[in-house]
């Protein structure tokens, strides 16, 4: 897969990510990272799988990416595999490393290879280049994310690089060589490094990167407990001093066996924080032509990892400390040194190692070449003026501006505009834009402020005004609340007038009707004696005035009746009004009742007169007659009356009634009045808290 797309090794987790910038401020190359959205997202094209963003990020949003997945369901599926095993593993499955070969052959695993081997096989390799070669400046390449830094950063530096596959390779070579019953194997590589699966595409080698904390994790979920598998040896010859590869300088420890005092010409480095800054000085050094005059050291022994291999991006011991993980590592150490002899024999322990790795090795098996990634790295630096305006788009004027807190990740403020100006952050992610925006709302919230004070006395004095027109409302309230109340007890005592009125009416009624019925029988008989009262008919005349003066008092009658209804009709204060309609209807009664006086005695004479007179008798059922159609009368006109009467007692029901929900209106209508006032003032309050408040901030704010 020699191809310049690189395989992804970390990814995010884009719910997690808060885009805090803690990423790309420990990232060693920066602009592999993109800001410029919500999220901070990573071009794997310029990612050199340092791992150093997954210990920063602290919302665990960056992730491992590794083969573990496919490994496992390979082993379902029965296929053929084989596998290699870092030195790391003794220190990231203490004193089980063994029972994970037990474990592995259980699961279908033909065979497995100890990258150690692989280890003794590249010093060796190493040596010869040197020996032969004599380079002036030679830095080792175990680490994949060291190389792909080189590859894609700083291409000048490839010369340097040794020529040589690493432990891995080596062992995976040696496998293909020396073991053709694995050819149709596929190779599953335990590792403690989540790039190695960059190096396996770039040479075509290796199949599966299974990291330890992913095979760690699984054996957790499937409860495997390794110390229950029998301790099974590596199947390849046993490595020596090389198991000690996984720490840092373990490189120098095996290569001081070939070239004793080697470490006064190597330099050892280890750590995303200095082993890159120092690639990059070297690379300055050889441009200004200092790499010939003995400013660079023969060999460089270096690690990504600060704790090495042990800690690997692929392993969970980021937190443990180094000594204890280099506890285990040294303790295998003196255990495969006894099986070749022991520490004694030193001398006869070197022949025997070279010797058995004499068998494995063959000039050109091992040779590495790497590849010029640099057209990955397209970064566009702008000039003075473009700088500048970057600077302005940062609301940085001046130096003054120039803050450098690396807030933004970038280390600078001119990282920072650079990133911005090939797109790969915006200035909300700065800490000075920010900053100046606070100043900015500041001024505005200042300024908001004494708007806000002004408005709010202008409310305030909107409420006094709107409190004392409520104050006016109330008044008026209460004197119609008087009036109403004053009102009702007036139309109350007219109604019980009218009922008492409408109650003697209807006792007149039957009166009245009596009378009519002893007017016909008087009629009758008056017919039985018409020839004895016709000599009398002129001493009826009396009694026809007095009938007129009937026909009168019923006529009146009427019209009060009739205006009693009109003033009915208008009630309210002329209520008073129709008691004095009531009062002229009892005096008519009165006088109908002297007028009924004068007619008896008149009917008296009247009879008197018939019996001397029968003549008369003939007027006289004349005048009967006439009485008593007036007397009819007289009674349909009570009868109307009494009708009135009954409407207008229905009618004063209603106004009772109207009268008891406009009380309760006007109660209702004086409650909503009190809670108007209680929020109002409750209003008056806040407005007057807003004040304060407002005087407060803009005072702290200043």
């Amino acid at each position: 897969m020699r191809t310049n797309e690189l395989t992804p090794v970390i990814r995010v987790d884009e719910e997690k990510c808060v885009n805090c910038h803690a990423c790309i401020a420990a990232c060693p190359v920066k602009y592999c990272n993109n800001g410029a959205g919500e999220k901070v997202t990573i071009n794997h094209n310029l990612c050199i799988g340092c791992g150093n963003c997954i210990h920063a990020c602290t919302h665990q949003a960056r992730l491992i990416v590794d083969d573990s997945a496919a490994f496992f369901s390979a082993l379902d599926k029965k296929e053929k595999i084989i596998a290699i095993v870092a030195p790391a593993a003794a220190s990231n499955f203490p004193d089980r490393y063994l029972n994970l070969n037990g474990y592995l052959k259980s699961r279908g695993v033909e065979a497995v290879f100890d990258v150690s081997f692989g280890a003794e096989l590249t010093v060796f390799s190493y040596m010869k280049y040197i020996k032969e070669k004599h380079p002036s400046f030679c830095i080792a390449q175990p680490c994949p994310a060291i190389v792909t830094y080189i590859e894609i950063y700083y291409p000048e530096l490839l010369p340097y690089l040794a020529p040589a596959d690493s432990p891995m390779l080596h062992i995976i070579k040696m496998i293909r060589k020396y073991h053709p019953q694995y050819k149709n194997y596929k190779i599953a590589v335990l590792s403690p490094c989540i790039a190695k699966r960059r190096e396996f595409d770039e040479t075509n080698l290796g199949d599966y990167n299974v990291t330890f904390v992913a095979l760690y994790e699984y054996l957790e979920r499937q409860k495997v407990n390794l110390a229950s598998f029998k301790a099974l040896e590596y199947d390849n010859p046993p490595a020596e001093r090389a198991v000690t590869f996984s720490m840092p300088g373990g490189l120098l420890i095996t290569a001081e066996r070939y070239n004793p005092g080697i470490g006064r010409v190597t330099r050892k480095i280890e750590g995303v924080r200095t082993i890159y800054p120092y690639l990059a000085d070297a690379a300055k050094t050889i441009s200004s032509g200092g790499g010939k005059n003995g400013e660079l050291p023969l060999l460089v022994d270096c690690l990504n990892c600060e704790k090495g291999c042990n800690g690997g991006t692929g392993t969970r011991n980021g937190e443990t400390p180094m000594d204890k993980l280099e506890a285990h590592i040294w303790k295998r150490r003196a255990e495969v040194e006894a099986k070749y002899g022991g520490s004694k024999s030193v001398a006869k322990n070197q022949k025997r190692v070279f010797k058995v790795l004499s068998r494995h090795w063959e000039k050109g098996l091992y040779d590495r070449s790497y590849r010029d990634l640099s057209k990955n790295y397209v970064l566009k630096m702008p000039d003075d003026n473009q700088l500048a305006e970057v600077y302005k788009t940062l609301r940085k004027y001046g130096e003054q501006d120039i803050y450098d807190c690396n807030t933004c990740g970038y280390g600078s403020c001119r990282g920072m505009a650079v990133a911005i100006f090939n797109g790969l952050n915006r200035p909300e992610n700065c800490h000075h834009y920010g900053l100046s925006l606070i100043e900015e709302d500041r001024e505005t919230i200042d300024e908001l402020n004494q708007n806000l004070g002004i408005q709010v006395e202008q409310s305030l004095n909107f409420m006094k005004g709107i409190n004392g027109l409520i104050d006016n409302l109330n008044n008026q309230i209460m004197r119609q609340a008087s009036a109403i109340e004053e009102s009702s007890a007036a139309i109350e005592q007219m109604m019980a007038t009218i009922n008492n009125t409408a109650n003697m009416a209807e006792k007149k009624q039957a009166a009245l009707q009596d009378l009519v019925n002893n007017v016909e029988q008087g009629r009758a008989s008056m017919h039985e004696t018409i020839e004895a009262v016709g000599a009398i008919s002129r001493g009826v005349e009396g009694v026809g005035s007095t009938i007129k003066v009937i026909g009168g008092i019923a006529a009146n009658t009427n019209l009060l009746s009739m205006n009693a209804a009109i003033e009915a009709a208008h009630a309210g204060d002329a209520g008073r009004g129709f008691a004095v309609v009531a009062g002229e209807i009892r005096r008519l009664s009165e006088t109908t009742r002297e007028n009924s006086r004068n007619i008896a005695n008149t009917l008296t004479s009247i009879i008197e007169g018939i019996k001397t007179t029968t003549a008369r008798s003939g007027a006289t059922d004349t005048l009967i007659s006439t009485m008593a159609e007036e007397i009819n009368s007289f009674a349909y006109t009570m009868t109307e009356l009494i009708n009135s009467l009954g409407e207008l007692s229905i009618g004063s029901r209603e106004i009772t009634t109207a009268l008891v929900l406009l009380r309760e209106n006007a109660e209702a209508i004086k409650t909503g009045y009190h809670d108007m006032m209680d929020k109002t003032r409750n209003l008056e309050t806040s407005m007057q808290s807003i004040t304060v408040m407002s005087e407060t901030e803009s005072a702290e704010s200043r």
